[in-house]
């Protein structure tokens, strides 16, 4: 009777771990899709967004991976590596051939916010320009 007891408490609480594990997926997969969905309100275009999530989710891959794995052409993925490296999004690591590794999120929401910030400010001083000048449009 013990035993069986004991089983099913092992049971119950092997349960609720998964549970727990489930619930921790979806809610990991809800943030992503939201942090994706601002990412690319600020200006990552669909296949950049497609780039730096498979970089975030494998590690470092070399290019020729990248397109491969995404289907994406070769020149097409070397444009989308690119843009994402002048972003700020990826990083490349040196080796050979050349490796690409995505950034996490939490620092490319902060590139996202420190970029707003500097466009709010180039606004501000153009508007503070605008007023003190005799200038009216």
């Amino acid at each position: 009777m013990r035993h069986m007891l004991i089983d099913i408490i092992m049971i119950i609480w092997y349960m609720a771990l998964i549970e727990v594990e489930k619930t921790s997926n979806e809610q990991y997969a809800v943030i992503l899709d939201s942090v994706q969905s601002i990412l690319k309100k600020f200006g990552l275009t669909q296949n950049e967004l497609k780039v730096y999530s498979y970089l975030i989710k494998n590690g470092p891959k070399h290019a020729n991976e990248i397109g491969k794995d995404l289907e994406i052409y070769r020149t097409e993925t070397y444009h989308l590596l690119n843009s994402l490296q002048s972003k700020g999004m990826i990083n490349a690591v040196y080796d050979k051939p050349k490796k690409f590794i995505g950034i996490d999120y939490a620092k490319a929401l902060d590139l996202l916010i420190n970029s707003q910030i500097e466009k709010l400010n180039e606004l501000r001083l153009m508007r503070d320009y605008l007023s003190k000048s005799e200038i009216t449009v």
